[in-house]
């Protein structure tokens, strides 16, 4: 893969060589683009065809409030370009992609991951930067003022319309094919508009777009020196699988707010104080083990402050881990389940939100796109994944999914979608480092989940290797999407480590920022995994002084209570 990718390279500086262009970018130059012949060729992958729809030059403008009243920070004059990917197939949708070129250019690109279903251009000049929820502190200058040029892509199709999964090339681009596509042509355009290649290259992604993030590395390991990704659904095919048994299992065993509650105040009651401080946040979540069946009702009947039999089937699938009846790629035979946050009824309601919903699982799901209103988000998307990807049938319940009836399918899929293959030996060789984020309350990515892939990772490369490329970092409670204590400088930290030689500590600071007073609430550590964030027993409380990483508890000292 290595030479394929430095034959690329050879072949896209042939293309420039000889040919005059301006060494920074104006409004003129910034207008000529949209008269800019673009070869399909500067693409590695197959196309039919590029298309500049519209360059247009940015005015810098000063800090502004948001509709929703969140701080938008200056912005720096720019060239923002927009274009068109045309499809093989004349079925399939475009991909359409922006670029944001900067008048002052630090050598630098960074490239934004999608998020959810996608089908919105995922860049923008300011804080979201990875095309998503940033973990860059609200207050950091934006990448696009501090000089990168910043790109992205709306991976492959366009709105919510769910029926672009049913054809083969639009459902590649969304898996990987649209990201190292828009990769290929901003850095053409990049590289066309000052007069050189980039200095350095980052990826940047959060949830769906970390899982992108973690792919680019494993698949094209040669394009990118740097790469963030934050709460990475890494294993996309066997998570909504998971979803989906969660789902059927939530028909019978249906949590409300009251239940959510009584499951949350147990869990903290028995593991908040594990960490050095009762404060609402399981820092230990990898030693909390709370044995739900402590919450069982009486005789198994119904009553206040328990739980049915149902309702503890519900949470163990959850919670617990599952084995697969199909094999998934990369020797995966097993979802590991979402663990013990102690956050279930914290930050936006996270079970409610995420999880369990406000309403039950409607049996029967109505033929349709299958996102039932009410329901928790990554249990729609279990629902919509079996009946339009994996059955590719409007009407299939998915309370009736059967995995080994579509075995051939989901390795398929899983082939496509899932990041977790552990050999990144290519993206070491080419100097690259890869950074990853979690939230240890996140109910919609799982934790357990990430952690067996940096495992994984460790088990293929060695310990050595591993720590020269991979940092995973895990960050005491917070939520999908950013909420809580969970904005670091990881564009920072992947600078110094890259372009400095500076290796990444073992434990930094992770801050909750007011995204519309930007004062900092509280500040405290992440830690690299295996380790916990940990309160020194002094100091102040949101001070992240205050905190250390301690070692894990002896699996044989802290038993299931």
């Amino acid at each position: 893969m290595s030479k394929f990718y430095a034959l690329f390279g050879l072949i896209i500086i042939g293309q420039l060589v000889g040919v005059s262009h301006a060494q920074s970018i104006n409004s003129q130059s910034c207008d000529a683009l949209n008269n800019l012949d673009v070869p399909g060729t500067v693409l590695r992958l197959s196309n039919g065809g590029i298309e500049i729809t519209n360059a247009d030059f940015v005015p810098a403008s000063g800090r502004a409030i948001a509709d929703n009243g969140d701080v938008i920070l200056d912005l720096p004059e720019h060239c923002r370009v927009q274009g068109e990917i045309a499809p093989i197939d004349s079925n399939a949708p475009s991909i359409l992609f922006n670029v944001n070129i900067p008048v002052e250019w630090n050598g630098k690109t960074l490239q934004s991951g999608g998020g959810g279903l996608g089908g919105s251009r995922n860049t923008s000049p300011g804080r979201k930067a990875s095309g998503r929820w940033d973990p860059q502190p609200y207050t950091d200058t934006y990448p696009l003022t501090n000089g990168y040029a910043t790109f992205g892509g709306d991976e492959g199709h366009q709105g919510n319309d769910i029926s672009f999964v049913y054809n083969d090339e639009a459902l590649r681009n969304w898996a990987s094919d649209s990201f190292i596509k828009v990769r290929d042509i901003a850095i053409w355009l990049i590289t066309h508009a000052y007069g050189r290649a980039p200095d350095f290259n980052y990826f940047s992604g959060e949830s769906a777009g970390g899982r992108e993030a973690v792919m680019m590395a494993q698949r094209f390991p040669d394009s990118y020196d740097g790469i963030i990704a934050v709460t990475p659904v890494i294993g996309w095919t066997y998570i909504h699988i998971g979803d989906n048994r969660i789902r059927s299992k939530l028909v019978d065993g249906w949590l409300d707010a009251d239940d959510i509650s009584l499951i949350a105040d147990k869990t903290r009651e028995l593991c908040d104080a594990d960490d050095g401080l009762v404060d609402g946040i399981i820092a230990r979540y990898m030693e909390c083990q709370m044995n739900p069946q402590i919450l069982l009702c009486p005789e198994d009947g119904e009553g206040e402050g328990c739980l049915s039999a149902a309702q503890i089937s519900a949470l163990n699938a959850i919670r617990e881990p599952w084995a697969s009846t199909v094999p998934y790629a990369h020797n995966i035979n097993r979802f590991p389940g979402f663990g013990t946050t102690g956050d279930e009824d914290g930050l936006d309601n996270q079970y409610s939100f995420y999880m369990v919903g406000t309403v039950p699982p409607l049996v029967p799901l109505p033929p349709g796109r299958g996102w039932q209103q009410g329901l928790g988000g990554i249990l729609n998307f279990g629902a919509l994944w079996v009946r339009h990807v994996i059955a590719q049938d409007e009407s299939f319940q998915p309370h009736n999914f059967y995995a080994p009836a579509y075995s051939d399918r989901i390795q398929y899929l899983s082939g496509l979608f899932d990041a977790t293959d552990p050999d990144l030996s290519e993206f070491h060789q080419h100097g690259g480092k890869l950074i990853v984020l979690q939230q240890s309350a996140d109910n919609a990515v799982s934790t357990p989940m990430i952690a067996e892939y940096y495992r994984s990772v460790v088990a293929t490369l060695g310990e050595a290797i591993t720590d020269e490329t991979l940092r995973f970092y895990v960050g005491p409670g917070g939520s999908h999407n950013g909420g809580g204590v969970a904005q670091a400088d990881l564009l920072g930290l992947l600078e110094s480590w890259i372009e400095e030689g500076v290796s990444p500590s073992g434990e930094i600071p992770i801050h909750d920022i007011d995204p519309q007073t930007l004062e900092t609430r509280r500040s405290m550590v992440a830690c690299v995994y295996p380790m916990y964030t940990h309160y020194n027993g002094t100091g102040d409380i949101n001070d992240s002084g205050s905190y250390s990483c301690a070692h894990r508890a002896d699996p044989l000292e802290y038993q299931t209570r």
